[in-house]
């Protein structure tokens, strides 16, 4: 089992997906805050937090903006430095990690399409989501296999994929799951928690 925090802004109403312009100091606090309080409860059930992944907007903004990618980074690498640091593959989250030198797990999204500048495609748009769990398995299955993104356009972007993430929040998010691991599963591929992967062992 590997335990992450999902930090993300103070906003509950929009479920942290609304974009905040925080100074570093607050983007640093916010961090700190949210992993202080999971890690709390971990550690009275014996556990501890393994990994730290930023949520909704804080997570888009950082995929494309150098400085506030370096200062999550940062502010990970100095709460422990032996964190994981989950990020969106291919990002400026990416690149910012590995020049500090930190243990880097890079994700790709299940139902979510990407740009061809290897973003999603923004919520805003009716062809964000998929929301078809047989669509969803099929796109995870390929991007794994090749070791590149899907772009809508048909595009391929070549990366590294440790981690596959499946919003909660759809009607479709449960069966989603389940055929993303069974296909994974049925194509020979290693399903483990974040922690025993090899790169990290």
């Amino acid at each position: 089992m590997s335990i992450g925090a999902h930090p993300s802004f103070n906003d509950p109403e929009n479920f942290g997906r609304k974009r905040i312009n925080l100074s570093s100091v607050e983007i640093e606090k916010l961090i700190e805050d949210q992993y202080n309080i999971l890690q709390s409860i971990a550690q009275q059930n014996e556990v501890s937090v393994s990994h730290i992944k930023p949520h909704g907007a804080l997570n888009n903004m950082a995929c494309e903006d150098i400085e506030l990618a370096t200062v999550i980074a940062k502010t990970i690498y100095k709460i422990n430095k032996d964190l994981i640091y989950l990020v969106p593959t291919g990002s400026k989250m990416e690149v910012s990690a590995k020049k500090l030198g930190m243990k880097v797990a890079c994700e790709i999204f299940a139902d979510r399409n990407y740009e061809d500048d290897g973003n999603l495609v923004s919520r805003k748009k009716n062809t964000a989501l998929i929301i078809d769990p047989v669509k969803a398995q099929e796109h995870v299955l390929k991007m794994v296999k090749n070791q590149a993104l899907n772009c809508l356009s048909g595009k391929q972007i070549p990366c590294e994929i440790d981690s596959v993430c499946i919003h909660g929040d759809n009607l479709s998010s449960l069966s989603t799951a389940i055929k993303v691991r069974e296909n994974l599963k049925i194509n020979k591929l290693s399903l483990l928690p974040l922690d025993e992967l090899r790169k990290f062992r």
